[in-house]
């Protein structure tokens, strides 16, 4: 029997990232769209994923496949959808309306900077954009 597909990582063991069927896990930004909002990690913690599981399950469950970024966020929306109302939401901190490309976070509504939790803030990999007054 293979093992489990393991799609999507949330933790601090990033030496645990590894999917047993195809190694290594590619990181991904710590931060959830849901809702048409961006709800950011309160802890810093590593979201990985595995591309090619990913795929595998969005193909078997007629999900989209054009892309691995499509793949993951399909993957993504429904582990938030399974999990958000059943806990998962306490993880995260709402930030409002926004977007997220290419290593850069939008915030479209006026934050405080201090509800950006520090790791984002302080962090080289991501870079957040706050909506000018």
């Amino acid at each position: 029997m293979p093992p489990n597909r393991r799609p999507i990582y949330i933790g601090t063991d990033t030496e645990d990232a590894v999917c047993e069927r195809h190694g290594a896990m590619k990181e991904k930004t710590p931060v959830v769209t849901f809702d048409e909002h961006i709800h950011a990690l309160k802890e810093p913690v590593s979201v990985r994923s595995c591309p090619d599981c990913c795929l595998e399950l969005m193909r078997e469950s007629g999900g989209p496949t054009a892309s691995e970024e499509d793949a993951f966020e399909a993957c993504w929306r429904q582990l938030v959808d399974e999990g958000w109302r059943n806990g998962l939401e306490r993880l995260f901190t709402d930030l409002g309306r926004g977007a997220v490309d290419d290593g850069t976070i939008y915030l479209h509504e006026t934050v405080d900077s201090a509800a950006v939790p520090a790791y984002l803030r302080d962090a080289d990999d991501w870079n957040v954009r706050l909506r000018e007054n």
